[in-house]
């Protein structure tokens, strides 16, 4: 029996009202699981990696310590042609990850593994390259479904690039992040942070992530060594 979505994804009134990332992860969220799939990851088409790396990450709710894992998953769903020809895909693609039995030992506790990866590719209109990344443990899913599954996935990224994208690329960090990047240097984890602030750890670690991003930081600590040489924190 198909677990396939009978109708397409409707956000609403909830992607018009859509201004922050807990907005658009919420979204991402309903609509993923409006599909039958338990993980999400929208990102940057990577030419460094292929198809994309942990840092250009946007938004997900993979836990970050486990994003490494989702994403060598992903490559192996889609294989290996596919996941280094990603920066040239227009159209959506999908795969099933190995079987348990064809994993290394250090790798048997993988949540992914078994499951349906389906990989959508999306764009600016400059012409950046982004992409929205299902996974779960369904059926693969018919033309239909996916035809479904892109117009929904570009609503919500074009609202998300008008909101949020477009003010990220111009290098400078938002209020949040700052607040959030002060607290990082002060040795506080994302669960704290998120408790201090009254925000979700999966916001707290979308705005890490933007702010390594604007930095060029390849990690949190050396996010906070460039913040206080900049003077961005105190």
């Amino acid at each position: 029996m198909s677990n396939a979505a009978a109708t397409p994804f409707h956000a609403g009134p909830e992607l018009s009202r859509a201004i922050n990332r807990t907005d658009f992860f919420r979204l991402l969220k309903a609509a993923a699981q409006h599909y039958h799939f338990d993980n999400f990851a929208l990102a940057r088409i990577s030419e460094a990696s292929a198809p994309f790396g942990e840092r250009d990450v946007v938004i997900t709710n993979v836990p970050e310590r486990r994003v490494g894992l989702f994403i060598a998953t992903l490559r192996e769903a889609l294989g290996n042609v596919r996941a280094k020809s990603a920066q040239f895909l227009a159209t959506p693609v999908h795969g099933r990850s190995a079987e348990p039995a064809a994993y290394p030992s250090d790798r048997l506790f993988n949540e992914f593994r078994n499951g349906v990866f389906l990989f959508i590719p999306l764009f600016t209109p400059e012409g950046r390259r982004y992409c929205l990344v299902l996974s779960g443990v369904r059926e693969e899913p018919d033309q239909g479904e996916i035809a479904d599954m892109l117009l929904d996935a570009m609503r919500i990224f074009d609202k998300l690039y008008e909101e949020i994208l477009t003010h990220e690329m111009s290098g400078r960090l938002t209020q949040r992040e700052a607040e959030i990047v002060k607290w990082t240097s002060e040795g506080k984890t994302s669960a704290e942070i998120a408790i201090i602030l009254g925000l979700s750890e999966h916001t707290v670690n979308s705005h890490i992530t933007a702010a390594a991003r604007k930095l060029d930081a390849v990690n949190r600590v050396h996010m906070v060594a460039i913040a206080l040489r900049n003077g961005l924190v105190s």
